[in-house]
């Protein structure tokens, strides 16, 4: 009898990096770049191009997230009675996001901080 070879396929699962809020820390270098993580256009590029500095990546990802939930808000239909409000709290959470990171101080946005973690280790 003529003996059978399975190939197997191995195929390799990258494990991917979980983030953690004591892992980001202010780096006084990068704190132009900080800043300007916070404008929610440059953040989605940030977001993206980002690789060394925690700090920049993960005030990028938080705003182009809440850039993301913000634009939602125009949807006809959908997000029409609510505009206002997001334009408002969008403008206050801007102000002391880039007040915050300013300091030094790192500015977690309410519900989405712990998505832009995961959000960060799914893009690395």
């Amino acid at each position: 009898m003529a003996e059978v070879k399975k190939e197997t396929k191995t195929t390799e699962k990258r494990a991917k990096k979980v983030y953690t809020l004591e892992e980001i820390k202010y780096n006084p270098q990068n704190s132009t770049m900080a800043i300007i993580s916070c404008i929610p256009i440059v953040a989605l590029v940030l977001m993206f191009v980002e690789k060394k500095d925690l700090f920049v990546r993960y005030h990028a990802t938080q705003f182009a997230l809440f850039n993301i939930v913000y634009f939602i808000g125009f949807i006809p239909f959908i997000g029409a009675p609510i505009a206002g409000l997001l334009s408002m709290i969008f403008f206050v959470l801007f102000i002391i996001g880039i007040l915050k990171v300013t300091k030094g101080e790192r500015f977690d946005i309410p519900y989405l901080s712990d998505f832009a973690l995961k959000l960060m280790g799914e893009i690395n």
